[in-house]
C-alpha cells in the first residue's frame, strides 16, 4: 500500500496577503441567520450570496452544496472567485460533529470541482468556542481528505487536485493547539482505515503485526507479538483454534505506551481489538455475498493500534496498552468443527457451536492477556455481531459493560468524539444463551445476539471494569458518504483517544 496523502491544513488570518484561496466555504443554515454575520462582514460575495438564499436556490440542509462564481467586478485581490456553500441544517439542532462532517463534505466537494486551495469560514463563535470549532473542522478536512484508492491506477492530472486548507482565523497559540490534535487524531484514525481498507490477502496476521511494530517504532511504542507456538503454548485455545484453519499463523499483538515519569503502581488501561484480518465464516461459512467486506473485520484491533499513536503522538499522561488477538478465520481439514471445544487463557471451556461466532473466542484470550498485564480498566472493540446492526442500524455503537462508572466515561468519551454509543444490556438474564450442558460456556446461542456475545466477555473480564463496543456497523461504509469513501470509518479511534485525555 502506498503511503497515504494527507493535506496541509493551516490557520490564516483572512485578510493576509498570502491567503489566496481558489473557493471559500461558507456554512448556511436552513433557518435565520442563514450566513452568519460574523462570517462575511466585509466580503464582497455576500450579497451574491443572499440574494440565492433569498431565491431558495440553496436550502442549507446538512450534507448539501452548492458552488457558485462571483463576479471580479470590485473583487479584493486575495478574495476567492468561487464560494462552496455547505449546509449545515438548523441552528437549534446544530453540534460540533455536524462541523466535523460539514468540513469533510467541503473538502470532497472541493476536490471533485478541482479547488487546489479552500478557505473555510467558521460559523459564527455563539456555535461553540473557537478553539472547539477549529478543531473539529481540522479533523473533518483530515478525514474528508483520506482515499482508499490504493490500487488504482490514475493517469497524470486525473486525480483530485486540493492540496491546501486554510481555516479562517487568526492564528494564536491556543488554535495553533487544537489544529495540532485535530491533525494527529484524524491522521490516526485514517492510518486505522487504511487498515481495515487493505484486502485480507495482502494483510494477514503476521503483516498486521509488521505494520503494527512499524507504527510503534515511529512513535516510541514498545511492541511484543506472540507468536503461534507461544500462543499455543501459553493456552490461548480461543486464539489458536480460531486461526488453526489457515495457513497464515495467528499472532497475538501487544503495543505498550509509557508516559514520561509513569510508575508501575500506576493504573495500566487496556484496548483489546479484535484482530480477524479475514472473516470466511470458517466451517460455518458465510453467503458469498458481501463476504469481500470481511476484510475489515479487524477494524477493531486497527482502532486500538491507531488509538495508541496517537496518544503517543499528543503524550498523554495515562499508561495503556493496546492488545490486538489476530487471525484468519478459514476453511480447512485443520479448522475448527461446530461442536468443537477450545480451552481458554482463563481456564474456562467454550463450546464452538458456530464458528461464524469466532470473535468473541479470539476476544476472549485478549481480554484475559490484559488482565494477566495488569489491566485495571478495559475497553474492548470488535466487529463482533449482525445483530447490533438490527438494534441501532449504522449511527450508535452498541455499548456494554460490567460498570456503570466506567461505562458512563466511555459513554461520554464516544459523544465528545462524534462517534456516539448506545448502552445496551448485559447481565445473567441473558445467561441460558451462552450455557452449554458439555463445556463452561458455549460461542452462540442465537437472538439477541450482541448481548450474549458480551455477556461471554464479561465473564473473561471479570472483575476489572470492562466495556465492549461493538462496531459492526459504525466501522464501514457499505455506500459512499457526502463526507467519506465507501469502506472503512476508523471508528474508535476518537472515542479512545478522548476517553485517555479526559
Amino acid at each position: 500500500m502506498p503511503p497515504s496523502k494527507t493535506l496541509q491544513v493551516e490557520l490564516t488570518d483572512e485578510h493576509a496577503p498570502d491567503a489566496t484561496p481558489d473557493a471559500t466555504a461558507y456554512c448556511i443554515f436552513t433557518d435565520e441567520p442563514r450566513l452568519s454575520p460574523a462570517q462575511t462582514p466585509d466580503d464582497p460575495a455576500r450579497r451574491t450570496v443572499e440574494d440565492l438564499l433569498r431565491a431558495g436556490e440553496f436550502k442549507g440542509e446538512a450534507d448539501d452544496t452548492l458552488i457558485i462564481h462571483t463576479s471580479d467586478a470590485g473583487t479584493p485581490p486575495h478574495c476567492a472567485r468561487r464560494v462552496l456553500l455547505v449546509g449545515l441544517g438548523s441552528h437549534k439542532d446544530f453540534y460540533p460533529d455536524g462541523l466535523r462532517r460539514a468540513s469533510g463534505v467541503a473538502v470532497r466537494s472541493a476536490r471533485e470541482a478541482r479547488v487546489r486551495h479552500l478557505q473555510f469560514v467558521l460559523p459564527g463563535v455563539e456555535h461553540g468556542n473557537a478553539s472547539e470549532l477549529v478543531r473539529v473542522v481540522a479533523e473533518g478536512a483530515h478525514l474528508g481528505f483520506y482515499e482508499n484508492d490504493f490500487y488504482q491506477q490514475h493517469e497524470e492530472g486525473d486525480q483530485p487536485t486540493l492540496e491546501q486548507f486554510t481555516i479562517a482565523a487568526a492564528p494564536d497559540d491556543q488554535l495553533r493547539a487544537a489544529l495540532e490534535r485535530a491533525r494527529i487524531v484524524a491522521e490516526a484514525a485514517n492510518w486505522t482505515r487504511a487498515l481495515a481498507d487493505e484486502p485480507g490477502g495482502s494483510l494477514p496476521p503476521r503483516e498486521f503485526a509488521r505494520r503494527a511494530a512499524e507504527m510503534a517504532s515511529e512513535f516510541g511504542l514498545a511492541v511484543e507479538t506472540l507468536g503461534a507456538d507461544e500462543i499455543r503454548a501459553r493456552g490461548m485455545g480461543g486464539l489458536w483454534g480460531v486461526g488453526q484453519g489457515s495457513d497464515e499463523p495467528p499472532a497475538l499483538i501487544v503495543v505498550r505506551y509509557e508516559p514520561e515519569g509513569a510508575r508501575a503502581e500506576d493504573e495500566l488501561w487496556a484496548f483489546v481489538g479484535k484482530g480477524i484480518t479475514f472473516d470466511t465464516g470458517g466451517i460455518s461459512i458465510k453467503p458469498a455475498q458481501g463476504m469481500e467486506e470481511m476484510k475489515s473485520d479487524m477494524a477493531g484491533g486497527a482502532a486500538a493500534l491507531g488509538a495508541l499513536r496517537a496518544v503517543a503522538a499528543l503524550k498523554l499522561k495515562r499508561r495503556v496498552v493496546a492488545v490486538v488477538p489476530t487471525a484468519e478465520n478459514m476453511p480447512s481439514g485443520r479448522a475448527l468443527k461446530p461442536g468443537d471445544i477450545v480451552r481458554t487463557l482463563a481456564g474456562y471451556t467454550i463450546e464452538v457451536v458456530d464458528t461464524d461466532a469466532e470473535g468473541r473466542l479470539v476476544l476472549v484470550d485478549g481480554i484475559a492477556y490484559a488482565r494477566t498485564l495488569g489491566a485495571t480498566r478495559i475497553v474492548d472493540l470488535a466487529t463482533l455481531t449482525g445483530s447490533i446492526i438490527v438494534a441501532l442500524g449504522d449511527h450508535r455503537t452498541g455499548l456494554f459493560s460490567n460498570d456503570d462508572e466506567w461505562a458512563s466515561r466511555v459513554e461520554a468519551a464516544a459523544a465528545r468524539a462524534g462517534e456516539p454509543a448506545w448502552r445496551m444490556p448485559v447481565s445473567d438474564d441473558y445467561k441460558k444463551k451462552i450455557e452449554s450442558p458439555i463445556a463452561d460456556f458455549k460461542n452462540y446461542g442465537g437472538r439477541p445476539d450482541a448481548t450474549a456475545a458480551a455477556l461471554l466477555l464479561s465473564k473473561f473480564a471479570a472483575d476489572t471494569p470492562w466495556v465492549h463496543l461493538d462496531i459492526a456497523a459504525t466501522s464501514w461504509h457499505e455506500e459512499s458518504q457526502p463526507h467519506a469513501p465507501a469502506g472503512a470509518t476508523g471508528t474508535g479511534v476518537r472515542t479512545l483517544v478522548e476517553l485517555v485525555r479526559g
